[in-house]
């Protein structure tokens, strides 16, 4: 990796001088009170002159940790991540402000073959939004898994597709290695980088990153890097936005997200969840109410039967997850119905 340290050696003096004056961002659930209020800063009092804006798609297989680096890179759980295939159907946008600077990432679905939408009844959507995402973006983030020993030293081809001689020269594309915390010989990851880099068919990419999306390793890195990319320009959404989605939207998406992490095999993809009452208080405190109506009284009874119910499991990792995306408190229930 000789050649990323020599191309990237005055980029990284940067990202450090960027780190040493940056305004620091406090994560804490109980920081602030604000539902849809970004807590880094006051952006209303930079002029649009001042201003400057990015906007990153991240296309990956399924399950590469797009969402999850997403919700690290913004500071908030608003993306939904678990860890089955097709958690987001999709596309969202989140938001980051720091400073005079505003990211716009496009999270989307995982990139699949057309003959894989017809064999499993994925909605449009899967097709749609990348390539709808990549219009629109400025920077585009080839995301691989480091721990998936059958695909990690090539690119998807399905992504490859979207990546056309026109799209390569109109935006830069980097290329971001995660779950590198889950090699143990960190020669086999130098190994697969040198292949993906030096590949006939990759793109030229304009820069590499190995972090941690579940750990944050390396994320601050590749945040700075965006930061330092972003063009003078008016932002595209408020300051206090940090979600397309609406509150309801990533109440529902979350208690799905969960239902996939902890029910076995096929059987949440089966479920129905439902957003039944959302109540925020005089003191920007949430409660909701979600129903998950379930195929047969069997799958019911898998949710709510015993002590440690895993419905109530998924109420609370569920909330967790809530109060760390609207800093807020957040109460949930969820009731589990069946067929009569």
């Amino acid at each position: 990796m000789l050649f990323t340290v020599e191309r990237y050696a005055i980029r990284a003096s940067a990202r450090y001088l960027r780190r040493c004056f940056s305004t620091s961002v406090d994560v804490s659930v109980n920081h602030s009170r604000e539902v849809a209020q970004q807590s880094n800063g006051s952006p209303t009092s930079i002029t649009s002159e001042a201003k400057k804006s990015l906007r990153i798609a991240f296309l990956g297989a399924p399950n590469v940790g797009k969402s999850t680096l997403v919700n690290q890179l913004i500071k908030r759980s608003v993306c939904p991540v678990s860890c089955k295939v097709h958690t987001t159907q999709a596309k969202a946008h989140a938001i980051y402000c720091e400073g005079d600077t505003q990211l716009v990432f496009m999270d989307t679905p995982g990139m699949v073959s057309e003959k894989e939408c017809k064999k499993f009844k994925l909605a449009g959507s899967f097709k749609a939004d990348p390539k709808a995402s990549l219009q629109a973006a400025e920077v585009v983030g080839i995301v691989q898994d480091a721990e998936n020993i059958y695909t990690r030293h090539k690119i998807n081809w399905n992504i490859l597709g979207l990546l056309t001689e026109d799209v390569r020269k109109r935006i830069p594309v980097i290329l971001i290695i995660n779950k590198v915390d889950r090699l143990k010989k960190k020669d086999i990851l130098l190994d697969f980088v040198h292949t993906l880099t030096n590949s006939k068919v990759s793109p030229d990419f304009s820069d590499v990153f190995m972090i941690s999306a579940l750990t944050g390793d390396g994320v601050d890195d590749l945040r700075t890097y965006l930061l330092d990319s972003a063009q003078p320009r008016a932002w595209e959404y408020e300051g206090h936005v940090y979600s397309d989605n609406t509150c309801e939207d990533i109440i529902r998406q979350t208690v799905r997200a969960k239902l996939m992490d902890i029910l076995p095999n096929e059987i949440p993809y089966g479920l129905q969840v439902k957003l039944e009452h959302f109540d925020p208080g005089p003191d920007d405190s949430i409660k909701a109410l979600v129903s998950v109506t379930c195929p047969t009284k069997r799958i019911a009874r898998l949710l709510t039967r015993g002590s440690n119910n895993r419905i109530g499991q998924i109420a609370v990792s569920t909330e967790e997850a809530l109060r760390h995306a609207f800093r807020t408190s957040v109460r949930l229930k969820l009731a589990v119905q069946s067929p009569t």
